[in-house]
């Protein structure tokens, strides 16, 4: 029996290291993967740094491998002014030029630096034009003409 005892505690004993080592295996891996992530973030972040170096360098004149790319950032940071000078309307407030303080639309002059605020152009809203109701008929004759014309195709 005690030779069944041996056995058992011998495998009890085995099961253990190789948990254990397992274990270690696991963190390790774990430990390797979140430093492959840190560094691919830290490669992302400097690519980041370097395209951006690049773009407020070459802008104006960007290599033709990558001048569509160029005017796409280009184009989406004008759209993305275009959108706050909305939402600042919205609000009843300007950017001032100097320094960048939002200041109510109705001064003349920034309450942070003195300088003179642009104002906006307003924005013109497009009326929309309603059809008088002899537009109205013309289209509705005109759509049972053809309906007429169809009928007596067939």
């Amino acid at each position: 029996m005690s030779d069944i005892i041996k056995k058992i505690t011998d495998t009890i004993t085995e099961t253990g290291k190789n948990v254990g080592e397992k274990t270690k295996q696991v963190g390790n891996t774990a430990k390797l993967n979140a430093k492959i992530i840190s560094s691919e973030r830290s490669i992302s972040e400097n690519y980041t740094v370097i395209g951006k170096y690049y773009y407020d360098m070459y802008k104006d004149n960007p290599d033709a491998d990558i001048a569509e790319a160029v005017n796409s950032v280009t184009a989406s940071l004008e759209t993305i002014t275009e959108m706050k000078n909305q939402l600042l309307a919205i609000k009843g407030l300007v950017k001032c030029t100097k320094c960048d303080a939002s200041c109510p639309i109705d001064d003349s002059f920034c309450g942070k630096c003195g300088a003179v605020l642009e104002k906006p152009e307003p924005v013109v809203e497009e009326e929309i034009v309603e059809e008088s109701a002899e537009e109205k008929a013309d289209i509705e004759i005109v759509v049972a003409d053809d309906t007429a014309e169809e009928t007596t195709e067939e």
